[in-house]
Protein backbone atom coordinates (compact mmCIF):
# COMPACT_ATOMS: atom_id res chain seq x y z
CA UNK A 1 0.00 0.00 0.00
CA UNK A 2 1.35 3.60 -0.72
CA UNK A 3 -1.47 6.41 -0.56
CA UNK A 4 -1.20 9.97 -0.56
CA UNK A 5 -3.80 12.34 0.57
CA UNK A 6 -3.75 15.88 -0.58
CA UNK A 7 -6.11 17.26 2.60
CA UNK A 8 -7.48 21.01 1.59
CA UNK A 9 -5.13 23.17 2.53
CA UNK A 10 -6.12 26.33 0.54
CA UNK A 11 -3.53 27.53 -2.11
CA UNK A 12 -0.83 24.74 0.06
CA UNK A 13 0.13 21.84 0.55
CA UNK A 14 -0.75 19.49 3.15
CA UNK A 15 0.19 15.54 2.27
CA UNK A 16 -0.50 12.92 4.57
CA UNK A 17 1.54 9.35 3.47
CA UNK A 18 0.56 6.26 4.33
CA UNK A 19 2.30 3.22 3.32
CA UNK A 20 3.26 -0.98 4.49
CA UNK A 21 0.50 -2.64 6.18
CA UNK A 22 -3.22 -1.74 5.58
CA UNK A 23 -3.70 -2.57 8.78
CA UNK A 24 -0.88 -0.99 10.46
CA UNK A 25 0.20 1.44 8.13
CA UNK A 26 3.29 3.77 8.33
CA UNK A 27 2.86 7.39 8.06
CA UNK A 28 4.82 10.67 6.47
CA UNK A 29 3.27 13.98 7.16
CA UNK A 30 5.08 16.64 4.15
CA UNK A 31 3.81 20.45 5.18
CA UNK A 32 0.60 22.13 7.11
CA UNK A 33 -0.82 24.37 4.53
CA UNK A 34 -1.26 27.78 6.32
CA UNK A 35 -2.61 28.30 9.58
CA UNK A 36 -5.90 27.58 9.30
CA UNK A 37 -5.67 24.21 7.82
CA UNK A 38 -4.79 22.42 11.21
CA UNK A 39 -8.47 23.45 12.32
CA UNK A 40 -9.82 22.72 9.16
CA UNK A 41 -8.46 19.45 8.01
CA UNK A 42 -5.43 18.14 9.95
CA UNK A 43 -6.52 17.84 13.68
CA UNK A 44 -9.42 15.54 12.78
CA UNK A 45 -7.59 13.62 10.38
CA UNK A 46 -4.91 12.73 13.87
CA UNK A 47 -7.38 12.73 16.09
CA UNK A 48 -9.36 9.82 13.82
CA UNK A 49 -6.26 7.72 13.70
CA UNK A 50 -5.70 8.45 17.78
CA UNK A 51 -9.18 7.11 18.30
CA UNK A 52 -8.99 4.05 16.22
CA UNK A 53 -5.12 2.93 17.08
CA UNK A 54 -4.24 4.86 20.59
CA UNK A 55 -1.31 6.98 19.46
CA UNK A 56 -0.38 8.34 15.99
CA UNK A 57 2.76 7.78 15.01
CA UNK A 58 4.66 9.62 12.24
CA UNK A 59 7.93 8.15 10.93
CA UNK A 60 9.08 11.60 9.62
CA UNK A 61 6.99 14.68 9.39
CA UNK A 62 8.83 16.78 6.60
CA UNK A 63 8.31 20.96 6.51
CA UNK A 64 9.86 22.15 3.19
CA UNK A 65 10.35 25.67 3.31
CA UNK A 66 9.26 28.87 5.20
CA UNK A 67 6.17 30.09 3.02
CA UNK A 68 3.46 30.32 5.19
CA UNK A 69 1.07 28.10 2.80
CA UNK A 70 3.48 25.60 3.64
CA UNK A 71 4.48 25.93 7.49
CA UNK A 72 1.93 27.96 9.05
CA UNK A 73 -0.41 24.72 10.36
CA UNK A 74 2.84 23.67 11.18
CA UNK A 75 2.84 25.87 14.53
CA UNK A 76 -0.78 24.84 16.00
CA UNK A 77 0.09 21.16 15.36
CA UNK A 78 3.32 21.27 17.48
CA UNK A 79 1.98 23.43 19.97
CA UNK A 80 -1.13 21.60 20.22
CA UNK A 81 -0.82 17.78 20.25
CA UNK A 82 -0.81 15.44 22.99
CA UNK A 83 2.66 14.14 23.53
CA UNK A 84 1.01 10.84 24.79
CA UNK A 85 -0.84 10.16 21.59
CA UNK A 86 0.90 11.53 19.26
CA UNK A 87 4.80 10.58 18.46
CA UNK A 88 7.25 12.22 14.71
CA UNK A 89 10.20 9.97 14.55
CA UNK A 90 11.87 12.23 12.87
CA UNK A 91 11.25 16.28 11.85
CA UNK A 92 12.99 17.59 8.59
CA UNK A 93 13.06 21.24 8.33
CA UNK A 94 15.68 23.75 7.67
CA UNK A 95 15.45 26.45 9.83
CA UNK A 96 17.93 30.19 10.37
CA UNK A 97 20.62 28.11 11.19
CA UNK A 98 20.87 25.63 8.81
CA UNK A 99 21.56 27.95 6.56
CA UNK A 100 24.77 28.13 7.40
CA UNK A 101 24.85 24.36 7.70
CA UNK A 102 25.19 24.03 11.55
CA UNK A 103 22.64 22.67 14.06
CA UNK A 104 20.69 24.93 16.55
CA UNK A 105 22.92 24.24 19.27
CA UNK A 106 26.26 25.09 18.04
CA UNK A 107 24.69 29.03 18.24
CA UNK A 108 22.97 28.13 21.49
CA UNK A 109 19.42 28.86 20.06
CA UNK A 110 17.23 28.53 22.90
CA UNK A 111 14.92 30.90 21.30
CA UNK A 112 14.58 30.45 17.66
CA UNK A 113 11.89 30.99 15.44
CA UNK A 114 8.60 30.29 16.60
CA UNK A 115 8.90 26.77 14.74
CA UNK A 116 12.30 26.16 15.88
CA UNK A 117 11.08 27.08 19.41
CA UNK A 118 8.53 24.61 19.25
CA UNK A 119 11.08 21.92 17.58
CA UNK A 120 13.45 22.64 20.75
CA UNK A 121 10.30 22.69 23.11
CA UNK A 122 8.98 19.60 22.50
CA UNK A 123 12.59 18.08 22.15
CA UNK A 124 11.51 16.06 18.66
CA UNK A 125 14.19 14.59 16.79
CA UNK A 126 15.63 17.12 13.96
CA UNK A 127 17.21 16.09 11.24
CA UNK A 128 18.09 13.31 12.42
CA UNK A 129 18.86 11.77 9.18
CA UNK A 130 21.23 14.92 8.88
CA UNK A 131 22.94 14.78 12.00
CA UNK A 132 20.88 17.93 13.07
CA UNK A 133 22.86 20.08 10.19
CA UNK A 134 20.80 21.25 7.16
CA UNK A 135 18.81 18.71 4.73
CA UNK A 136 20.87 19.72 1.99
CA UNK A 137 22.21 18.22 -0.92
CA UNK A 138 25.92 18.42 -0.91
CA UNK A 139 28.14 19.81 -3.41
CA UNK A 140 29.52 16.84 -5.05
CA UNK A 141 29.26 12.88 -4.65
CA UNK A 142 26.16 10.99 -4.28
CA UNK A 143 22.50 12.30 -3.83
CA UNK A 144 21.53 11.80 0.18
CA UNK A 145 19.35 8.61 0.23
CA UNK A 146 17.65 7.71 3.67
CA UNK A 147 15.22 4.43 4.74
CA UNK A 148 12.58 5.56 6.49
CA UNK A 149 10.87 2.78 8.40
CA UNK A 150 11.24 0.54 4.81
CA UNK A 151 10.17 3.64 2.32
CA UNK A 152 13.72 5.09 0.82
CA UNK A 153 14.19 8.86 0.27
CA UNK A 154 16.57 10.47 -1.91
CA UNK A 155 16.53 13.94 -1.30
CA UNK A 156 17.65 16.44 -4.91
CA UNK A 157 16.28 19.37 -3.10
CA UNK A 158 17.93 22.04 -1.61
CA UNK A 159 21.54 22.28 -2.60
CA UNK A 160 23.69 23.99 0.20
CA UNK A 161 23.86 27.42 -2.34
CA UNK A 162 20.20 27.63 -2.59
CA UNK A 163 20.10 27.58 1.69
CA UNK A 164 22.71 30.79 1.54
CA UNK A 165 21.24 32.37 -1.15
CA UNK A 166 17.97 32.62 1.08
CA UNK A 167 19.54 33.72 4.58
CA UNK A 168 20.21 37.47 3.35
CA UNK A 169 16.80 37.58 2.68
CA UNK A 170 15.27 35.62 5.73
CA UNK A 171 17.70 38.60 7.87
CA UNK A 172 16.25 41.27 5.88
CA UNK A 173 12.64 40.74 6.21
CA UNK A 174 13.21 39.68 10.43
CA UNK A 175 15.07 42.83 10.86
CA UNK A 176 12.81 44.45 9.46
CA UNK A 177 10.27 43.53 12.25
CA UNK A 178 12.47 44.87 14.58
CA UNK A 179 13.41 41.13 15.42
CA UNK A 180 16.62 39.19 15.41
CA UNK A 181 17.31 36.51 12.64
CA UNK A 182 17.19 33.19 14.25
CA UNK A 183 14.63 34.67 17.00
CA UNK A 184 11.27 35.19 14.85
CA UNK A 185 8.98 33.53 12.42
CA UNK A 186 9.27 34.56 9.09
CA UNK A 187 6.06 34.88 7.27
CA UNK A 188 5.03 33.67 3.61
CA UNK A 189 7.02 35.66 0.95
CA UNK A 190 4.99 36.69 -2.27
CA UNK A 191 4.87 34.90 -4.96
CA UNK A 192 3.85 36.04 -8.13
CA UNK A 193 0.36 35.13 -9.18
CA UNK A 194 -0.82 32.53 -11.44
CA UNK A 195 -1.41 32.42 -15.31
CA UNK A 196 -4.08 33.10 -17.17
CA UNK A 197 -7.07 30.93 -18.80
CA UNK A 198 -8.27 30.26 -22.41
CA UNK A 199 -5.88 29.07 -25.39
CA UNK A 200 -5.03 26.05 -27.32
CA UNK A 201 -3.58 23.68 -24.79
CA UNK A 202 -0.48 22.99 -27.71
CA UNK A 203 0.11 26.93 -27.98
CA UNK A 204 0.09 26.95 -24.13
CA UNK A 205 2.66 24.46 -23.50
CA UNK A 206 4.87 26.23 -26.21
CA UNK A 207 4.71 29.02 -24.27
CA UNK A 208 8.71 29.61 -22.96
CA UNK A 209 9.66 28.50 -19.92
CA UNK A 210 11.08 31.40 -17.51
CA UNK A 211 12.41 29.42 -13.94
CA UNK A 212 10.76 30.82 -10.62
CA UNK A 213 13.52 32.42 -8.85
CA UNK A 214 12.35 33.16 -5.36
CA UNK A 215 14.52 32.46 -2.55
CA UNK A 216 11.94 30.34 -0.34
CA UNK A 217 11.10 28.05 -3.15
CA UNK A 218 14.90 27.60 -3.92
CA UNK A 219 15.09 26.30 -0.69
CA UNK A 220 12.38 23.15 -0.62
CA UNK A 221 12.98 20.02 0.60
CA UNK A 222 12.55 17.59 -2.31
CA UNK A 223 12.60 14.22 -2.85
CA UNK A 224 11.95 10.56 -4.61
CA UNK A 225 10.16 8.39 -2.55
CA UNK A 226 10.42 5.25 -3.39
CA UNK A 227 8.35 1.75 -1.70
CA UNK A 228 8.47 -1.74 -2.81
CA UNK A 229 8.98 -0.52 -6.38
CA UNK A 230 6.51 1.92 -6.20
CA UNK A 231 7.97 5.80 -6.84
CA UNK A 232 6.47 8.91 -6.16
CA UNK A 233 8.51 12.66 -6.75
CA UNK A 234 7.63 15.04 -4.17
CA UNK A 235 8.73 18.35 -5.77
CA UNK A 236 7.54 20.55 -2.72
CA UNK A 237 7.62 24.35 -4.70
CA UNK A 238 11.96 23.50 -5.65
CA UNK A 239 13.13 25.05 -8.88
CA UNK A 240 13.16 22.63 -11.83
CA UNK A 241 16.61 23.96 -12.39
CA UNK A 242 17.70 22.20 -8.73
CA UNK A 243 15.85 19.03 -9.40
CA UNK A 244 17.26 18.46 -12.85
CA UNK A 245 20.65 19.02 -11.56
CA UNK A 246 20.18 16.47 -8.63
CA UNK A 247 19.30 13.78 -12.03
CA UNK A 248 22.79 14.05 -13.33
CA UNK A 249 24.40 12.79 -10.03
CA UNK A 250 24.49 9.09 -8.72
CA UNK A 251 22.84 7.07 -8.02
CA UNK A 252 20.94 8.34 -11.30
CA UNK A 253 23.64 9.58 -13.76
CA UNK A 254 21.50 11.85 -16.19
CA UNK A 255 19.50 8.91 -16.82
CA UNK A 256 15.85 9.93 -17.14
CA UNK A 257 13.79 8.15 -13.47
CA UNK A 258 9.95 7.00 -14.47
CA UNK A 259 7.65 7.70 -11.43
CA UNK A 260 4.48 6.32 -10.82
CA UNK A 261 3.08 9.88 -9.41
CA UNK A 262 4.72 13.36 -9.61
CA UNK A 263 3.29 16.25 -6.95
CA UNK A 264 3.95 18.78 -9.51
CA UNK A 265 6.11 22.01 -7.91
CA UNK A 266 4.67 24.95 -6.69
CA UNK A 267 0.83 24.12 -7.06
CA UNK A 268 1.76 23.70 -10.58
CA UNK A 269 3.11 26.86 -11.09
CA UNK A 270 4.00 28.11 -14.76
CA UNK A 271 7.15 28.78 -13.53
CA UNK A 272 8.36 25.46 -11.82
CA UNK A 273 6.88 23.07 -14.20
CA UNK A 274 9.16 22.68 -17.23
CA UNK A 275 8.61 20.44 -20.48
CA UNK A 276 12.49 19.31 -19.54
CA UNK A 277 11.67 18.54 -16.03
CA UNK A 278 8.46 16.64 -16.86
CA UNK A 279 10.55 14.62 -19.64
CA UNK A 280 12.81 13.81 -17.09
CA UNK A 281 10.59 12.15 -14.45
CA UNK A 282 7.70 11.09 -16.54
CA UNK A 283 4.75 10.19 -14.29
CA UNK A 284 1.36 8.16 -15.02
CA UNK A 285 -0.30 10.26 -12.01
CA UNK A 286 0.21 14.04 -11.43
CA UNK A 287 -1.25 15.48 -8.19
CA UNK A 288 -1.92 19.54 -7.83
CA UNK A 289 -2.81 20.70 -3.97
CA UNK A 290 -4.77 23.95 -4.07
CA UNK A 291 -7.60 25.68 -4.14
CA UNK A 292 -6.51 28.53 -6.18
CA UNK A 293 -7.34 31.22 -3.63
CA UNK A 294 -4.68 34.09 -3.79
CA UNK A 295 -2.17 32.71 -6.56
CA UNK A 296 -5.09 31.24 -9.07
CA UNK A 297 -3.05 28.04 -9.23
CA UNK A 298 -2.36 25.54 -11.12
CA UNK A 299 -1.64 27.86 -13.93
CA UNK A 300 -2.84 26.71 -16.77
CA UNK A 301 0.36 26.89 -19.05
CA UNK A 302 1.58 24.02 -16.22
CA UNK A 303 -1.05 21.51 -17.46
CA UNK A 304 -0.93 22.47 -20.65
CA UNK A 305 2.95 21.20 -20.60
CA UNK A 306 1.73 18.16 -18.27
CA UNK A 307 -0.86 17.07 -20.71
CA UNK A 308 1.27 17.61 -24.35
CA UNK A 309 4.63 15.93 -22.89
CA UNK A 310 2.88 13.26 -21.06
CA UNK A 311 0.22 12.65 -23.85
CA UNK A 312 1.56 8.49 -24.50
CA UNK A 313 1.06 7.77 -21.42
CA UNK A 314 -3.14 8.91 -21.04
CA UNK A 315 -2.19 10.61 -17.57
CA UNK A 316 -4.99 11.16 -14.52
CA UNK A 317 -4.79 14.66 -13.04
CA UNK A 318 -5.55 14.54 -9.70
CA UNK A 319 -6.56 17.95 -7.98
CA UNK A 320 -7.39 18.14 -4.09
CA UNK A 321 -9.99 20.65 -4.57
CA UNK A 322 -12.04 21.69 -7.53
CA UNK A 323 -11.86 24.98 -8.40
CA UNK A 324 -12.54 27.63 -10.81
CA UNK A 325 -8.80 27.35 -11.97
CA UNK A 326 -8.70 23.86 -12.29
CA UNK A 327 -12.17 22.65 -14.19
CA UNK A 328 -11.36 23.70 -17.27
CA UNK A 329 -9.39 20.50 -17.58
CA UNK A 330 -13.20 18.76 -17.47
CA UNK A 331 -13.30 19.70 -20.94
CA UNK A 332 -14.28 16.81 -22.82
CA UNK A 333 -12.14 18.13 -26.44
CA UNK A 334 -9.43 18.84 -24.49
CA UNK A 335 -9.65 15.23 -22.75
CA UNK A 336 -10.47 13.11 -25.87
CA UNK A 337 -7.25 14.78 -27.65
CA UNK A 338 -5.33 14.47 -25.25
CA UNK A 339 -6.05 11.02 -23.69
CA UNK A 340 -5.96 12.27 -19.96
CA UNK A 341 -8.42 11.80 -17.17
CA UNK A 342 -9.27 14.27 -14.28
CA UNK A 343 -10.12 13.56 -10.51
CA UNK A 344 -11.18 15.97 -8.45
CA UNK A 345 -11.64 15.73 -4.16
CA UNK A 346 -13.79 18.12 -2.28
CA UNK A 347 -13.24 20.20 0.31
CA UNK A 348 -14.25 18.13 3.42
CA UNK A 349 -11.75 15.73 2.66
CA UNK A 350 -9.79 16.42 -0.04
CA UNK A 351 -8.46 13.83 -2.29
CA UNK A 352 -6.77 10.17 -1.35
CA UNK A 353 -4.79 8.76 -4.28
CA UNK A 354 -4.09 5.27 -4.23
CA UNK A 355 -0.19 5.00 -5.69
CA UNK A 356 -0.31 1.14 -4.67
Amino acid sequence: MFTIQMLNAAHGDCLWIEYGDPAQPRRILIDTGPAATYTASLADKVQAVVDTEGQCVFELFVITHIDDDHIGGSLRFLDELSFETVTIRDIWFNGYFHLSNLPPAELGALQGEKLTELILRGDWPWNRHFGRRAVMVPPEGPLPQHDVAGMTLTLLSPSFAALQALKPEWEKTIREAGLVPGEAFHDEDTVLPGGFLGGEVEDLAAEPFKEDRTRPNGSSIAFLAEFEGTRVLFAADAHPSVLLESLQRAPFGGVPQAVDAFKLSHHGSTRNTSRELLAAFPANHYLVSSTGARFKHPDEVAIARVVVEARVRAPVLHFNVESDFNTIWRSASRRNDFGYRCVYGTPADGLLVRIA
